[in-house]
């Protein structure tokens, strides 16, 4: 018995015979990616246990159950450049956040630090874990209760950052893990000690992309700040913000 391909390649060919080569030879290369595509699905599919399970994607399966349990309203970044020499800098994230798992009782925040990350600390929960992975500080935060699907808290995560900041030419890279609605990067200099100029980018793998929200310089607290603002900034997309001062 004939297949539904067969009898449908039989009818086409046989309508197409008449205008040449070049038409045939194009449904030929149509079937045959058609029936590429069928083979890497069903090859997929049968080795998808075996997959999961081998070690080198084991990372690669843990990020994933991360990603898909929280979503947020906005991030807030504040970097407050403490001295002169910038050695001593205070890294505060706030977060609104909205459950996107049936339960939640802990979930994860980190920060990047060139130099040493420490007085690490959490507005709400326990931090019950620190792990440094690839130049990230890593918490885990244990909230104290278990929160249920779309529900919503705020958090402040903080970290003192030692020897991060030292070259008259420096940068903050933020990459946002879970799907956020806005972002806010906001570094704050010492008054004796001001920015010259700020540049921002996005990144994504090793393409730099178009960012419409520019960062600008501006005063607050009495003292020259950068801020940046990027509304419905892509998740695993590194921003990037570079400045001389």
């Amino acid at each position: 018995m004939q297949s539904f391909l067969e009898i449908l390649y039989s009818v086409v060919t046989s309508h197409l015979w008449g205008l040449g080569a070049a038409a045939l030879a194009t449904l030929t290369a149509a079937l045959v990616a058609y029936w590429r595509e069928e083979v890497r699905k069903g090859t997929n599919w049968v080795f998808a246990p075996l997959t999961r399970i081998l070690p080198w994607n084991k990372d690669a399966r843990l990020f994933a159950s991360r990603t898909n349990i929280l979503a947020c309203d906005f991030v807030l970044i504040d970097l407050y450049l403490l001295d002169t020499d910038g050695k001593h800098a205070r890294y505060q994230k706030t977060s609104r956040f909205e459950i996107m798992t049936d339960e939640l009782s802990s979930y994860r925040e980190g920060v990047a630090a060139d130099g040493i990350a420490t007085e690490l600390a959490s507005m709400r929960g326990t931090i019950v874990e620190t792990v440094k992975e690839h130049g990230f500080y890593i918490s885990q935060i244990d909230l104290g209760q278990t929160l249920c699907l779309g529900s919503r808290f705020t958090n402040v995560y903080y970290a003192d950052l030692l020897n991060c900041f030292t070259n008259s030419e420096e940068q903050w890279s933020q990459e946002l893990i879970f799907p956020t609605k806005h972002l806010t990067v906001q570094v704050h200099f010492p008054k004796a000690r001001p920015p010259k100029s700020v540049r921002c980018s996005a990144i994504e793998g090793t393409v730099d992309k178009l960012v419409k929200q520019t960062a600008r310089i501006i005063e607050l607290y009495g003292r020259k700040s950068i801020i940046w603002e990027v509304d419905e900034p892509e998740a695993h997309v590194i921003f990037k913000l570079e400045w001389s001062w």
